[in-house]
């Protein structure tokens, strides 16, 4: 048999001091280092537009849900303004301007004249016992109306009436309105005191009632005041002149164009008529020929909470219906940073478009 041999193998001192002492050099820990400092500048790059994106996100979907849900409801309402409308000497129910008793865009009000309640578009109407003020009827550039926009202190305010023809119809506040019962609704921007900070929104007041011609063109007129429903005995408030429901949160400017025409036979001849868009009259009063057969209404919305952008307040510049290039004033330019867009839509009249 042959024998194995073994062979031993001893190490220094000074060899295995060596071997344990074997590491990384001070280059190469630079290296790692830089290369270390870049893979997390990276990553906190991509959190950071990662969180941009996100919050203008967030942003663009706040501004998309209030404004397009408001915008919805309140459309639903102007299309049923001038319904239940009267007719006058000169034109039907149908041809809706300052004249038009129970008229669905509400420019007039009767003066206070005792025993001549019956004319303009609140024909025989009085609040707490005094005619209604100017105030709460459609003006451009209403004083009941605010604006955050540069040279232009105030914004619009739409008054509309319709009746409601049925059941189960509610109001811009969302009360029930009973059925034939006629209601107003005014839509001005005010500050919004329920969040904090308090920022400005689109709000809707209104008052319900129930025409009766009768009481209406009595000497004391027929008050809007408060309403009873059929079948109860307690009258309810109205809130025409107080500060309404918020219906579109965080509104910068509120702009209204009235759709105007001297054109006949809407129904008939569609295809012959003439619209203007005009703003709404400082006197209130259209030329006895033209009608209002159709609105413009345009909002400058912002988001609830602020987001980073690459423009300042400062150099934002907005177009809404007819008021160009308009810029925030001082008061939001100092502000937070907000994801800001314009909603316009056109609505027409389905209830004025007829007759002569």
């Amino acid at each position: 048999m042959s024998s194995m041999q073994y062979k031993t193998i001893s190490w220094s001192s000074s060899e295995m001091l060596s071997k344990n002492n074997d590491g990384f050099t001070l280059v190469e820990l630079m290296i790692a280092l830089v290369l270390g400092l870049l893979i997390s500048a990276a990553a906190l790059q991509i959190f950071y537009t990662s969180s941009v994106n996100s919050r203008r996100q967030e942003a663009s979907s706040q501004v998309q849900d209030n404004a397009i849900f408001g915008f919805s409801q309140m459309q639903k309402n102007l299309r049923r303004s001038n319904y239940g409308a009267k007719s006058t000497s000169a034109h039907d129910e149908y041809f809706m301007n300052h004249l038009t008793p129970q008229g669905g865009v509400v420019l007039t009000a009767p003066l206070g004249t005792s025993g001549k309640w019956l004319e303009g578009n609140l024909s025989g109407l009085v609040l707490s016992g005094a005619a209604i003020p100017s105030e709460l009827l459609s003006n451009n550039a209403s004083t009941k109306s605010i604006s955050n926009l540069n040279g232009i202190v105030n914004s619009d305010q739409l008054t509309i009436q319709y009746q409601s023809g049925q059941a189960g119809s509610y109001d811009c506040e969302g009360d029930e309105i009973p059925e034939n019962f006629y209601v107003i609704e005014r839509y001005f921007v005010r500050i919004d005191s329920t969040v904090s900070p308090a920022t400005p929104g689109l709000a809707c007041a209104s008052a319900i009632y129930n025409y009766n011609e009768s009481t209406a063109g009595s000497p004391s007129g027929l008050d809007i005041a408060s309403y009873t429903v059929p079948g109860e005995t307690v009258a309810k408030n109205n809130n025409l002149a107080g500060l309404g429901t918020i219906i579109i949160p965080n509104v910068d400017y509120f702009r209204v164009m009235l759709g105007v025409s001297n054109s006949t036979g809407f129904a008939t001849y569609p295809d012959r008529t003439r619209i203007a868009y005009i703003p709404i009259p400082n006197n209130r009063t259209l030329a006895t020929d033209h009608r209002i057969v159709s609105l413009q209404i345009g909002i400058l919305a912002r988001s609830d909470n602020p987001t980073a952008t690459p423009q300042t307040n400062s150099s934002l510049s907005f177009t809404v219906l007819d008021k160009t290039n308009v810029k925030l004033n001082a008061a939001a330019i100092a502000g937070p940073t907000y994801l800001r867009s314009v909603y316009e839509t056109t609505v027409l009249l389905r209830n004025a478009r007829g007759g002569l």
